[in-house]
């Protein structure tokens, strides 16, 4: 047979319920206590307690009248064994022990009453109905002589409103019957405008006088014309100037064939020459390192002889560097200087053919100043005669104009005496027009005074309605007034909070706990069957293969 599992017990349950409770009570007093703080503010303060204090009168005056009794004597200390007493079972065995608080309290105090220092009242208070709290909030002197007024004047306030209630039913016992005078509505003739009077009678304007007709401007060619100037051509043509390439042609690049291309030898440069006086000396200097390296031991494939030749094809690459910019430099001036003197050459050259360039336009140009010079006389002759047949001309001119000013003349005279009878006209006019705005003004002015009359009496007449209705509504007013007066205000502090922290989850635990114990034997009986039933197959297979043999 397999192993047998233990049932696990049953959690005390009822146990955690209680101890659950024990935990949320403790809660809700860690609630209320951490949420109530005391407050202490301006106006006043509130503080919060819990449990009601008892004051043991009694011991609190034996206590002091011993105190008084034994001033100045001394005494020792209580002993709290003289307060224990053991607790033994049925067979004598100590089990416990027993200590008696009150007694040994008491004589505590005695102790501290013989010392010296007298009892106090805290000693003799104890709290009851410790969860019940007590918020007390107590204002400052200055502000509860504040809100004493404020009564005593709410409450005088009251008493003038019953006072002013029978006033106001004696008044509005009465019917309301302003006495008013009536409304004016019409101001009679007043304001009518006079018509407009004819102003056709004071004359119309007159026309003004036509414009003559002007003199036709003369035929002016009865004065000449102006000659056309000279024709091109007559006193020769400007030369075309001397040709390109007549006295030779510029260089249009520099012939660098004859520069040679290093200083040393044709066809080798500097750098080569250098180089190949180098090239021994820095075999010389690898074979002399190869056979120090073999004097030391040292053979091709080491290490130190990689490194020893390293260092050495190093020294040798500086050695060629260094000697192929020497000789790059020195290529590099003995062209420069090759090509500074093909380019002397060059403009040299150059310089002969402008010179000769210039003698020849020079003596064009002096050929071109005299042929400018004859054209220059011929247009001379030709502008004085154009001259004469435009002063002519302008004599004719002047005639004419002399002419058409002694008509505008006339013709302007025309206007200023047409102009003056139209503005005679016009000062008519405008005299029996502003004789006419001034009566509308007149009779504007009577109507204003009558609508400021009629205006005046309908505010009169309102303002008596205000005044008869304020003194009807002033009883109502009044007690309106005293009620809602000065209201009092109390300082407001925090109220009462219940807010909760969360107990220990203890009844949880438990069933977690009660659980997890029924999973284990869960487990546990699992794997005894399973290795109950692994036995039996054993067994049953024993048994078949004995059988077997048997038969």
């Amino acid at each position: 047979m397999g192993k047998s599992v233990a049932t696990p017990p049953t959690p005390d349950y009822a146990g955690a319920a209680r101890e659950q409770g024990a935990a949320n009570v403790e809660s809700a007093r860690a609630s209320a206590k951490l949420s109530n703080p005391n407050i202490y503010g301006p106006l006043g303060t509130q503080t919060v307690t819990y449990g009601t204090p008892a004051f043991d009168q009694s011991a609190y005056d034996k206590a002091m009248s011993d105190y008084q009794a034994n001033q100045g004597r001394s005494a020792e200390r209580p002993d709290i064994g003289k307060f224990t007493t053991q607790i033994t079972n049925d067979d004598g065995n100590v089990t416990g022990s027993n200590i008696d608080q009150q007694g040994y309290q008491n004589a505590v105090i005695d102790y501290l009453n013989t010392t010296g220092k007298a009892p106090t009242r805290e000693q003799y208070t104890t709290t009851a109905d410790a969860d019940v709290p007590t918020v007390r909030q107590t204002l400052t002197p200055e502000a509860q002589a504040t809100l004493d007024a404020q009564q005593r004047v709410q409450r005088q306030l009251a008493n003038l409103g019953e006072q002013g209630i029978g006033t106001a039913q004696s008044v509005l016992g009465q019917a309301f019957n302003p006495n008013l005078p009536g409304i004016q509505t019409s101001l009679g003739n007043y304001g009518q405008v006079a018509q407009t009077p004819d102003l056709s009678q004071y004359g119309q304007a007159g026309n003004a006088p036509q414009a003559g007709q002007l003199a036709e401007t003369p035929d002016l060619s009865q004065y000449g014309q102006a000659g056309g100037g000279p024709q091109a051509g007559m006193y020769g043509f400007a030369g075309g100037g001397p040709r390109a390439g007549q006295y030779g042609l510029a260089q249009g690049a520099l012939n660098t064939a004859n520069i040679a291309a290093m200083p040393v030898n044709a066809g080798t440069t500097g750098q080569q020459a250098i180089l190949s006086r180098l090239a021994p000396q820095i075999e010389r200097s690898q074979e002399a390192t190869r056979q120090r390296l073999a004097n030391q031991g040292l053979v091709p494939g080491t290490q130190a002889y990689q490194t020893a030749m390293i260092e050495e094809n190093q020294r040798g690459n500086d050695l060629y560097t260094q000697a192929a910019l020497q000789g790059l430099n020195l290529d590099i001036g003995a062209n420069a200087q090759g090509f500074g003197q093909a380019l002397q050459s060059g403009q040299f050259g150059n310089q002969a053919v402008a010179q000769n360039f210039g003698q020849g336009q020079a003596a064009q140009q002096m050929r071109n100043a005299a042929m400018a010079q004859n054209f220059g006389q011929g247009v001379t002759s030709q502008q004085l005669g154009n001259q004469s047949v435009l002063q002519n001309q302008q004599a004719g001119l002047a005639q004419q104009q002399a002419d058409m000013v002694r008509q505008q003349q006339l013709f302007g005279q025309g206007v200023t005496s047409t102009q003056l009878g139209n503005q005679a006209i016009s000062q008519n006019q405008q005299a029996a027009l502003a004789q006419q705005q001034a009566q509308n003004a007149a009779q504007l002015q009577q109507y204003n005074q009558a609508l400021g009359g009629a205006q005046f009496g309908n505010t009169a007449q309102q303002q008596s309605l205000a005044q008869q209705m304020a003194l009807r509504n002033q009883p109502l007013n009044e007690i309106t007034g005293l009620m809602s007066g000065s209201q009092i205000n109390m300082p407001q502090f925090q109220g009462y909070q219940g807010q909760t922290i969360a107990p220990a989850p203890i009844f949880a635990g438990t069933q977690a706990a009660g659980q997890n114990a029924l999973n284990q034997y869960g487990i546990q009986q699992s794997a005894a069957n399973a290795e109950t039933s692994g036995l039996f197959g054993l067994a049953g297979a024993g048994a078949g293969a004995y059988g077997m043999i048997a038969l």
